[in-house]
């Protein structure tokens, strides 16, 4: 239920995307970028990762298949200088445009470097641009070629980058060097006043665009399927009602984008560090209102006349801004932030940001991962209170809930531990206890490293006259003994006093290349 309920909600979003005029690959990204904010994203990703793989290798063996050498040979010039032009071209510009940033020289160069191909998101605008009758069907081949080409090259070009970088340190003019330095510390040692104008206008950017592709959304499915199908029940109160219920549903975020995105706190500390921010907050918020009162007298233009847009949604308008009280913005700040809460569900249960307890007391709850330094320990041994200040309120095992654990209760893998501290305390324990929850590695151990084998006891073994206690089999060679079959056929389960004689065969599970020093 639950692969066919993610995937149900991917497609639904794809589709309704393209009815909105946007691409399916933007209606699957905003799906999934919600998904991952739910308490469910990691079991979601599991029961999907199959279906990801799959599609996966399909789509690349298209795209193999879609390389024809012929025209490889045929535009091999075109192909190299295009490949050329993306190489150079990504490591001038993705350099350079980290210098900008503020980042370092040597930053700078690796992501350059790093940046030296084109993915396979070019393959969907080549394909969208022959859709269209823009591009030549013969440009989709070279894209491809030219794709494999320096996906092939970049990670050459990422192990150049520190050759690079010490060739340009060196062969670098003092002076250039000087004021690369000189620019990356100033760029970064922001002070409190830019950081905290950055912020308010972030909040000011997330929130008209939130709010206005809701909007948006309601709009469009109010014209292009309510208004139409009210038309065929009663044509006579069709508009009227697609009025009512387009602006009932607009109206809570319409007064969100028409509220100040700064509190006033923000505000009072931005004027009183230049009077010149002031004016920027002004156009800020007339240009909130503007939005709005634009978005109402859209809807009432397209569903009557554009005389009655402006009329009705002036007045409509002049109504909202006189409802915004002090009461009414303080419950709908309250909705606005059980919205984000609900939106950030994931990482606010993970970091305990949003649930206070007490003071600045919060209560979070981190999985435990496999690098955890604290597994296998008691409570009570791995001094959490002692060395980070935080109480352990609960353990969730499977499906098990411990709540007020005593200290004889050992951590295990995958336990969510509910951890009461403050923010810092939480968030310098965070990557502590969550270590090894990230995949992949060189020295990652996998399932496959472990296998059963047997190994026969011959007349001159070591281990002839001794037992499975004595023989010290598992901490010598890290072997688990599962049974001993005898020379006449029978089978024996080792309890730790079974003699080994010539002839035995023992049965271990354990490392291959460990068994292998055994024999």
């Amino acid at each position: 239920t639950l692969l066919v309920v993610s995937l149900g909600l991917c497609f639904g979003m794809a589709v309704f995307s393209v009815y909105c005029g946007f691409s399916l690959a933007l209606g699957a990204f905003v799906m999934g970028s919600i998904i991952a904010g739910i308490s469910y994203a990691e079991r979601i990703e599991q029961v999907i990762t199959p279906v990801k793989d799959l599609f996966g290798a399909v789509f690349f063996i298209s795209v193999g298949m879609m390389v024809d050498l012929h025209v490889i040979e045929e535009y091999i010039s075109p192909i190299l200088i295009l490949s050329c032009v993306v190489i150079v071209g990504m490591i001038v510009f993705g350099t350079f445009g980290m210098l900008i940033t503020g980042q370092p020289l040597r930053i700078a160069m690796e992501s350059g470097f790093s940046l030296t191909q084109i993915g396979e998101f070019a393959f969907i605008i080549a394909s969208l641009g022959m859709s269209l009758g823009v591009l030549n069907p013969i440009i989709y081949p070279i894209v491809v070629a030219v794709s494999v080409i320096t996906t092939f090259t970049t990670p050459y070009f990422i192990r150049l980058a520190d050759p690079a970088y010490n060739f340009v340190e060196k062969h670098l003019p003092r002076k250039l060097h000087f004021l690369i330095n000189r620019y990356t510390t100033n760029a970064t040692s922001e002070c409190e006043t830019r950081v905290l104008w950055k912020t308010v206008l972030k909040r000011y950017l997330w929130r008209i665009l939130l709010y206005s592709s809701v909007i948006i959304a309601i709009i469009l499915i109010t014209l292009r399927y309510l208004l139409p199908w009210l038309e065929t029940i009663i044509p006579s109160w069709s508009r009227l009602i697609a009025d009512i219920v387009a602006l009932s549903c607009m109206s809570p975020f319409l007064l969100a984008l028409a509220m100040p995105a700064s509190r006033k706190t923000e505000r009072e500390r931005l004027i009183a560090a230049n009077a010149r921010f002031d004016v920027p907050l002004i156009v800020m918020s007339l240009f909130r209102m503007l939005l709005s009162l634009g978005f109402i007298i859209y809807t009432l233009s397209a569903i009557h006349s554009m005389r009655v847009g402006w009329i009705v949604g002036f007045l409509i308008f002049m109504l909202m801004l006189i409802a915004l009280s002090g009461r009414l913005r303080k419950h709908m700040r309250r909705i606005e932030s059980t919205f984000f809460n609900n939106l950030n569900e994931r990482e606010l249960r993970r970091s305990g940001r949003n649930n206070n307890l007490v003071s600045d007391m919060h209560l979070a709850y981190i999985e435990v991962g496999y690098g955890c330094p604290f597994v296998g320990d008691r409570l009570i041994d791995s001094n959490l209170r002692q060395r980070y200040g935080v109480n352990v309120a609960s353990i969730q095992r499977g499906s098990s809930f411990i709540a007020v654990p005593n200290g004889t209760m050992r951590i295990f893998p995958g336990d969510i531990l509910g951890i009461i501290g403050t923010d810092e305390q939480i968030q310098a324990l965070l990557p502590i206890i969550e270590q090894g929850n990230e995949t992949g590695g060189e020295n990652e151990n996998r399932a496959d490293d472990i296998k059963l084998t047997n190994i026969l006891l011959s007349e001159t073994s070591p281990l002839i006259g001794k037992t499975s206690a004595t023989s010290q089999i598992r901490d010598k060679y890290k072997a688990l003994l599962v049974a001993i079959q005898h020379s006449d056929g029978t089978y024996d389960h080792p309890t730790g006093n079974n003699l080994f004689n010539p002839g035995d065969i023992l049965w271990l599970v354990g490392d291959p290349k460990q068994l292998e020093s055994l024999k």
